[in-house]
């Protein structure tokens, strides 16, 4: 019992000491840049940034704003609102030269600041980081143009303590000695690289008139030279080495503080790239900045930031709650120790030059792809309308080449994922190089789906090209999304849209592929009078890809499931021998919004540094941002609607199934039940419910997702070849043009008879 007490009291007594020795957490450090990137940095021109290479983590940024080209005001800007936020923009396309806060001690042009912010739909609220701070009563330091943004408060003065920038290195190193003895956070606006043609201009603080009043004069505003932002036209290595200069002054300033030093290059330099980041000290969940990668929750990709991660990470690095729905980013953590400094260096480099080099093939990668696509589906309108016998010149050698050519431009979609496992973009002319391998990627494909015991089969070349696309953009979900990043049809790391998962495109392919492979592998059963197996085959197929599509994680899609859950239930009900009816249909869809709202809620539930899309959208419509979300969705969606690319894609798709399907369609008396296609949908009853999934499937994508009318266009780039390759096949394989009688055509609801062989599947129905 004596043990008992003297233990408690030990407790009590020894407990408060402990506690008050315990030491603060360190001082948080943020040297902001602008335009700055690795292939800036050099062991002689910038020593400061190479040493950081050598001793922190480091990583690139996705340093996309409002706008495709981010100014440096937009770079702090997002620190300030914690998501993408941006300037006013002008019609010259300059960027705004920042100054220190003038004799008001308001941040200059902070009214057009907050003008801009509410005009997006981003919900962004200028001087939310000085709100907090100021909140948690936080002590900080803001030196610089830069920093006076990034510290203000919703009124537009900067919290805490704010100095101009010194102009020698001894001053900014003495300048952040004193802050980091006085304050939490201290932050560096340390300068701007500018390309050439690309200077900062100045700006009034407030807007000019647009009248004067009758006999007054007005003066225009003299330049402001008084900035290192003022560039004239010097190169980039001299811009690199003078920012370097103030990143080691102010990290020389850091060093017997043992604050986190955390150096970000917020903003582009007038052309769009990734940019540079930093960082040494403890990160926010305790571990050290040191021999790795940098990477974020809101990126997922090692090496790879945003710069809506800064605002939570400043945060976080100081003992504040940075879980506010208004905030985009995650913490910027270090990933696994990888390798040398050097090696870093390099996989950094490599990723830069990956993601510069995407952006100049893939316009012309869709333009290519939906010119060929128009020829393919003119081509197809003459070939397959022209009546005759298919066993004879000029028709069958047509119908050879379309059958092939359809192929191939089905299996385009899915070759531009695989030119990513080729790193074409090492090569000394990495556009030539992409082309081969996209074209070797292309023959592969197609020669697979041409050889094998399947080409026989109507559908059999046409579901390898689709289970091809399934499998490839299933297993790129569940391995991180490395095909899909940085490729012509995937998500590009410099428009910063998505990091990971399943982007619009691909769960357009994934969603035709898997409907059309699900009618390949249910024909065959039906035929052999396996219907219980070919319904459970198309129904396993279908929670597959759902979980993969909607599941975090993995493809943490968000729009996807409900289409994918509507489409795979309308198929598996026609395989079961019954018929679709709005009922049904009205329960698929409860189930589909059950479903992605599982999957929403499951996700929010974690923690929110671990939290994905999913998770963030629901916290979003916590917090009453929903309508911001709609707004921008349907924003975007107005704008790529006229999109000439998608449009002829998405006409001459549906005007070319049409054709197949409802002109080929056997009708007693009709005149479309006479053509060259009269009696494809008797020999494949499932191909008008697919198509009916897949059209059903591609416009709810259509209305969910932000990208439009890309979804549908993007399904119909696979899905229409798929068609034309079979309609040939099957024009190839009944040489006389027959038809079947209208009194046998088979409903889509009933299965063949029994016991047809996979070679009379390919040939179709002959007439008595």
């Amino acid at each position: 019992m004596l043990t008992l007490v003297l233990a408690l009291v030990g407790v009590f007594l020894v407990t408060p000491a402990q506690a008050a020795d315990d030491p603060a957490p360190a001082p948080v450090l943020l040297v902001g840049v602008t335009g700055v990137r690795w292939d800036d940095v050099t062991t002689l021109t910038t020593p400061a940034l190479w040493s950081m290479s050598r001793e922190g983590s480091i990583g690139l940024v996705a340093a996309r704003s409002v706008a495709s080209r981010s100014c440096p005001a937009d770079g702090w800007l997002a620190v300030s609102t914690g998501t993408r936020a941006a300037d006013v923009g002008v019609d010259d396309g300059t960027c705004r030269t920042l100054r220190d806060p003038g004799e008001s001690g308001q941040v200059p042009g902070w009214e057009e600041y907050v003008a801009a912010a509410d005009a997006e739909s981003y919900g962004a609220t200028a001087g939310l980081l000085g709100d907090a701070l100021a909140a948690a009563g936080s002590a900080v330091t803001g030196i610089g143009p830069g920093a006076a943004i990034a510290l203000a408060d919703t009124a537009g003065f900067p919290v805490g303590t704010h100095e101009a920038l010194p102009t020698t290195s001894t001053g900014i190193t003495q300048a952040v000695r004193d802050a980091l003895g006085t304050s939490r956070l201290v932050v560096v606006d340390a300068g701007s690289l500018r390309d050439p043609g690309y200077a900062t201009a100045s700006r009034p603080s407030v807007p000019q008139p647009t009248e004067t009043v009758p006999g007054e004069l007005t003066e225009p505003t003299p330049p402001d030279v008084s900035t290192p932002d003022a560039i004239v036209e010097p190169s980039r290595a001299l811009q690199a080495q003078a920012i370097d200069e103030r990143v080691g002054a102010a990290i020389a300033g850091a060093q017997r503080s043992g604050a986190t030093v955390l150096v970000v290059s917020l903003a582009d330099s007038g052309r769009t790239a990734l940019q540079l980041a930093a960082a040494t000290g403890l990160a926010p969940d305790g571990d050290e900045y040191v021999d790795s990668l940098l990477t974020s929750g809101s990126t997922r990709q090692p090496g790879l930031i945003q710069t809506v991660d800064v605002t939570p990470t400043l945060l976080a690095g100081i003992g504040l709650d940075n879980s506010a729905a208004a905030f985009s980013g995650a913490e910027i953590l270090p990933g696994p120790p990888t390798g040398t400094a050097t090696a870093r260096l390099a996989e950094l480099l490599d990723i830069q030059r990956h993601a510069t080099m995407v952006t100049r093939v893939s316009s012309d990668y869709s333009t290519r792809l939906v010119l060929i696509q128009a020829v393919l589906f003119i081509a197809a309108a003459i070939i397959l309308s022209r009546t005759g016998r298919s066993d004879r010149r000029p028709l069958r050698p047509a119908l050879r080449v379309l059958h092939v050519a359809a192929l191939a431009l089905a299996a385009a979609p899915v070759a531009s994922f695989l030119t990513n496992t080729i790193p074409w973009w090492r090569a000394g002319t990495p556009v030539t190089a992409f082309w081969w391998v996209l074209l070797g990627w292309i023959a592969a494909i197609t020669a697979l789906a041409l050889v094998g015991p399947w080409r026989r089969n109507l559908l059999g070349p046409a579901g390898v090209v689709a289970g091809v696309t399934v499998a490839v953009l299933v297993v790129t979900a569940c391995t991180g999304s490395t095909l899909i990043i940085d490729s012509p049809m995937g998500a590009h790391r410099l428009l910063a849209a998505r990091f990971y998962g399943m982007s619009n495109q691909a769960f357009a392919l994934l969603t035709a592929g898997g409907l059309l492979l699900a009618v390949a592998i249910a024909d065959p059963l039906l035929r052999k009078g396996r219907r219980t197996l070919a319904t459970v085959a198309v129904a396993a197929l279908g929670l597959v890809l759902v979980v993969v599509d909607g599941a975090p994680g993995l493809g943490s899609d968000f729009g996807g499931p409900p289409a994918l859950i509507l489409a795979f239930a309308m198929l598996t009900i026609v395989v079961s021998g019954r018929r679709v009816s709005w009922r049904w249909i009205g329960l698929i869809a409860l189930v589909g919004a059950v479903v992605v709202g599982g999957f929403a809620v499951l996700d929010w539930l974690r923690p929110a540094a671990d939290r994905t899309h999913l998770g963030r959208f629901f916290a979003t419509v916590l917090d009453g941002g929903l309508w911001d979300v709609v707004e921008r969705k349907i924003a975007v969606n107005l704008r790529v609607l006229t999109s000439w690319r998608y449009l002829v894609t998405a006409i001459g798709g549906i005007a070319l199934t049409w054709l197949v399907v409802v002109g080929g369609r056997p009708r007693r008396g009709a005149l479309m039940g006479q053509g060259p296609l009269a009696g494809l949908t008797s020999a494949v009853p499932l191909l008008r419910p697919a198509i009916a999934a897949i059209t059903a499937a591609l416009t709810v994508g259509f209305l969910m997702n932000d990208s439009g009318i890309v979804v549908p266009a993007t399904g119909i780039a696979l899905a229409v070849p798929c068609l034309v390759a079979a309609a040939a096949q099957w024009r190839l394989g009944a040489p006389e043009g027959d038809v079947a009688p209208a009194a046998g055509e088979l409903a889509a609801d009933q299965p063949p008879t029994s016991g047809g062989s996979a070679e009379a599947s390919a040939r179709g129905p002959r007439s008595a």
